[in-house]
């Protein structure tokens, strides 16, 4: 009996690539207005990156505190004070997670959530960091775990054991929906999840197994989960 159904966010619920590109241009322009003396913008950064990992390679896969590091690494190679660059990396932060979360789901994908979690326990598995709570998904989704606080990213298995532990149901009980053939399919495919790929054109599949379920549209979800509940 399925009893939890999981989501990949990012390019599952919505498109991902045009709310990155407008939070760091908010991002880029609320830097512009609050540090005028700052030497690098949002695509000059970037070349701060490997300084940064070398520095604190234990963040590679923390998304939020990379990106905050690597602002406050701009800061400070503008002279800024140590502690101001700071303060200010995490007011900008801020800034950016805000608009990162003003997202344009896919057309009927709000309308599935809410049919889905009338039957089943709901939550988030992602190697981004949308926020369910600022997404406005808190009352459908019970869990929310991302590879920032587990310690790895998919294809590993510690967001999906994660997700096990806490709703304490086996993988058979568990349907994972994502968009990617191997981070989200494979990898769930290998700890026993049922898996529904949703086909995605920048990503072709299938990856080294193949899903339970394919569908090409976040509305065809309940009748696959149906079908998945009768096997």
């Amino acid at each position: 009996m399925i009893r939890v159904i999981a989501f990949d966010l990012d390019d599952t619920l919505w498109q991902v690539g045009p709310v990155i590109i407008k939070a760091e241009q908010k991002l880029g322009q609320w830097l512009v207005s609050e540090v005028p003396n700052l030497k690098y913008n949002v695509t000059a950064m970037r070349q701060l990156r490997s300084e940064v990992l070398k520095e604190h390679p234990s963040i590679a896969h923390r998304l939020t505190e990379f990106r905050r590091r690597l602002i406050e690494k701009a800061m400070l190679k503008s002279d800024i004070p140590a502690g101001q660059a700071n303060l200010m990396s995490q007011r900008a932060m801020e800034v950016f997670l805000t608009a990162r979360n003003e997202v344009v789901f896919f057309e009927g994908a709000l309308e599935v959530i809410g049919e889905v979690a009338r039957d089943y326990q709901l939550g988030a598995l992602t190697n981004g960091n949308a926020d369910i709570e600022r997404l406005g998904l808190g009352n459908h989704f019970s869990f929310a775990f991302s590879a920032e606080q587990v310690g790895a990213p998919k294809p590993a298995p510690d967001l999906f054991l994660a997700a096990l532990e806490y709703t304490s149901c086996e993988p058979h009980e568990m349907v994972y929906v994502g968009d990617d053939p191997i981070k989200d399919v494979d990898s769930a495919n290998k700890l026993g999840l049922h898996t529904v790929w949703i086909r995605n054109d920048s990503r072709p599949g299938p990856g080294e197994t193949n899903p339970d379920r394919a569908i090409d549209d976040i509305r065809e979800l309940p009748a696959a989960i149906e079908i998945l509940g009768n096997l």
